[in-house]
């Protein structure tokens, strides 16, 4: 018996400081005539948190700041087509929204009457189910492998000191776009020049300093990278390493049989709750 479809699917819970307290935005679908959390279908070559970010800017016009995983609900379409949805927390700025074919009007309703305005039980247990902090700034960790450098130099010159490529220093850059939406409270880097060179425009563009952590640097062992993750600032951390300690970090955190790919440039957005990881999502490099 083959198993059920999935369809993946992600959108935003995004909310506001209104006059009365917190709002939250939903969107009105005329081809549904329903109120709904902004959510759409996973795209090809996308991450769930990714398909949020974009779902959200398309249907309501909002660059979010995205906050926690807050989990998912699922429900089953037709044909036994199974809809799993993920959520993440999202702070709304300015609101820019053009109505569409799709979404063709948007409405703030505050938070603790959030239920009496939505249209489907999956996504009213979701509200309901929002726990006091559910808006407070997300415990992630931004783990981004080294942009390219080129192969390894022979010569006398220290392996520590080789640069980016071209190529790199355009994935390098690509990181304030493929971040965008993301805080970044603090910037922790391997002392070798093609990482500190990988988060320099990210940083700058930030106004974050980066801290050199020897931990960080591709001969450190295990002990020292975990002691190095258990006292990491709260908030959102942007860590830059080398293959052997990305790999490190995402295998104790998801598995030692997990699949992973680290090309260059890449990014893995690491969701916590409890110290639990909760959500582990990969952004390709940009270039």
């Amino acid at each position: 018996m083959r198993d059920s479809p999935v369809e993946q699917a992600a959108g935003g819970v995004v909310w506001r400081e209104g006059p009365e307290g917190i709002e939250v935005l939903l969107v009105h679908r005329p081809g549904y005539d329903d109120w709904t959390f902004p959510k759409g279908k996973l795209e090809s070559g996308e991450c769930l948190v990714e398909c949020a970010r974009r779902e959200v800017q398309e249907e309501t016009g909002v660059r979010p700041l995205i906050g926690r995983y807050l989990g998912h609900i699922s429900y089953t379409k037709q044909e036994s087509l199974l809809k799993v949805v993920h959520y993440w927390a999202m702070q709304a700025g300015e609101v820019d929204f053009v109505p569409s074919s799709e979404v063709d009007r948007v409405r703030w309703v505050h938070e603790a009457s959030l239920a009496d305005h939505m249209s489907y039980p999956t996504e009213r247990s979701l509200g309901e189910g929002l726990t006091d902090g559910w808006r407070d700034p997300a415990d992630r960790i931004l783990l981004v492998r080294h942009a390219d450098a080129g192969k390894r130099d022979r010569g006398p010159r220290p392996d520590s000191a080789r640069p980016l490529s071209e190529r790199g220093r355009a994935e390098a850059t690509g990181l304030i776009q493929g971040l965008e939406g993301f805080p970044i409270d603090a910037v922790l880097t391997s002392y070798a020049a093609r990482c500190r060179q990988t988060v320099t425009p990210v940083a700058t563009a930030r106004k974050r300093v980066p801290q050199l952590a020897i931990e960080l640097w591709e001969e450190s062992g295990p002990a020292e990278v975990l002691e190095l993750l258990g006292d990491r600032p709260e908030g959102t951390n942007l860590l830059c390493s080398h293959r052997p300690i990305v790999g490190t970090i995402l295998r104790t955190l998801m598995g030692a049989d997990q699949a992973l790919v680290l090309e260059k440039g890449s990014t893995w957005v690491l969701d916590f709750a409890n110290g639990e990881l909760v959500s582990a999502n990969y952004l390709s490099p940009r270039r």
